[in-house]
């Protein structure tokens, strides 16, 4: 059996909004999990962030929904609670992120108990203890609660936002990690599991060696990989047409000189000032003090040029990319991030698949569309009422 086939006979049900829950949703859609999607009667938010595309949804809604199906349910309401029950009977898998602003009141811990081979993952923003939790974590509040926000910025600079949702997908990932680990562990125990993930949580997590440098003045510290935020930013190099990267790694000090030689900066080889080449290229603030002779030399160059000439010479160098660069990129093509997705709107068509790729197995490279609201309703309840009914667990 293939590892896409085993996951075609799981039935997840989502009843989340926003980023991170959909995002968890469909990474086991892309793997073939028939993922039912409950919404509220005005729909997921995510459908309106941003211009609408053809059809009305916004283009974050369609990337993150995608192979999913949609029925409307308002858990308020007593019929319609009686249908998301008999859904998460049937299900395998629930994933539930109650929004802060309109809580549905379920007890996601007493759902678990309810149906003992279900595996629950309630996500939530700040965490389900404290002062905080139940209160609406947003990107900016999540980052800045995590320290995140030091990591970008100017030197002396205010803490700034990193402009990607990366809590969001952080929590998400981390759903899908424990979801799956709950499943395995289900295969041998017959046992479902409630499993909690908070955003602030999986932002914590990612932080590993940079939280591990943190333990007295927690804005002077450094060392590899764990710059501070008193530590000048990363930044490219200037060009005739745009920025590019400028590394020799540890050990290339020959193939640095050589390539000074190549550019007419031979004399900077047996210059003192330059025994410590890499911190004047990569490492370090002497870039700035002593990076003058390369951007002299770089300024009459296109990114192109100097990329292919440090690249010749073992280093590496990269042109900062925009969008379009990006994915007409030779080196991004050959990791074919992109997928098609039939029957949405003509500007969702191509999005960024799942990135791995299992070596026995085709591709799979065609997925369907993100649903409209309610729009799989009619086949849902037909299932319903064609499936036995499940009978829940007896309270204890």
């Amino acid at each position: 059996m293939s590892v896409l086939s085993s996951f075609t006979s799981l039935r997840v049900v989502e009843i989340a909004e926003g980023v991170a829950g959909p995002a968890a949703g469909m990474l086991l859609a892309d793997l073939g999990a028939d993922v039912v999607k409950v919404e509220t009667p005005d729909g997921d938010r995510s459908r309106e962030w941003g211009l609408p595309l053809e059809g009305g949804d916004a283009a974050i809604f369609h990337h993150l929904n995608r192979g999913k199906r949609s029925i409307v349910l308002d858990v308020t309401d007593a019929d319609d609670t009686a249908v998301f029950d008999r859904l998460v009977a049937g299900a395998d898998v629930l994933i539930a992120h109650d929004d802060p602003g309109a809580p549905s009141g379920i007890d996601w811990r007493g759902t678990a108990r309810r149906y003992p081979r279900l595996v629950v993952c309630e996500i939530d923003d700040m965490g389900s203890q404290g002062r905080f939790a139940g209160l609406p974590g947003s990107e900016l509040t999540i980052q800045a609660m995590s320290g995140f926000t030091r990591y970008v910025g100017d030197r002396d600079g205010p803490p700034c936002r990193v402009g990607f949702e990366i809590s969001g997908q952080a929590a998400a990932m981390h759903a899908y990690q424990g979801i799956v680990a709950a499943l395995i562990e289900r295969e041998a125990s017959g046992k479902g599991q409630h499993l909690s993930v908070s955003a602030l949580g999986a932002l914590l997590s990612m932080k590993t060696i940079l939280l591990a440098a943190q333990s007295g003045d927690t804005d002077d510290w450094s060392g590899f990989h764990l710059n501070g935020p008193r530590w000048p930013a990363d930044t490219g190099w200037d060009a005739s047409d745009g920025q590019v990267t400028f590394d020799f790694r540890h050990g290339q000090r020959d193939a640095w000189a050589k390539f000074c030689q190549a550019i007419g900066l031979g004399h900077l080889v047996d210059d003192p000032e330059y025994e410590d080449w890499r911190s004047t290229i990569y490492l370090g603030d002497r870039r700035f003090t002593h990076g003058g002779p390369y951007r002299q030399v770089f300024s009459r160059m296109t990114c192109a040029e100097i990329s292919k000439l440090i690249n010749e010479h073992d280093g590496i160098s990269v042109k900062f990319q925009n969008y379009a660069e990006v994915l007409d990129h030779e080196q991004v093509r050959i990791l074919e991030p992109l997928v098609e997705v039939e029957g949405g709107p003509e500007s969702a068509r191509r999005q960024i698949g799942i990135p791995f790729r299992f070596g026995d197995e085709p591709r799979r490279d065609e997925y369907a569309s993100a649903p409209r609201l309610d729009e799989d309703r009619s086949a849902i309840l037909d299932e319903l009422d064609r499936s036995p009914r499940p009978v829940a667990a007896a309270a204890s």
